[in-house]
C-alpha cells in the first residue's frame, strides 16, 4: 500500500473515532433527559423488591 492510501486510511479512521466521542459528549449534554439514571436496564421502572422477612441467608463468597 502506498503511504498516501495509508494516509487517507488513518485519517478515517481519526475522523470516525472524533466523531464517536463528539457524538456521545453531544447526547450527554443536549440529549433528551429521561426519567431515572438514562442507563437503559429499566430497574428504574421496575417495582421495589418485596421485604423478606424471617430468616437471612448468608451470601456465599
Amino acid at each position: 500500500m502506498s503511504e498516501s492510501t495509508q494516509l487517507v486510511i488513518v485519517g478515517v479512521l481519526i475522523a470516525a473515532a472524533a466523531g464517536y466521542v463528539l457524538r456521545s459528549w453531544w447526547k450527554a449534554w443536549f440529549g433528551k433527559s429521561e426519567k431515572g439514571c438514562g442507563a437503559g436496564c429499566g430497574k428504574c421502572a421496575a417495582p421495589p423488591e418485596p421485604e423478606q422477612k424471617g430468616r437471612y441467608s448468608l451470601p456465599q463468597l
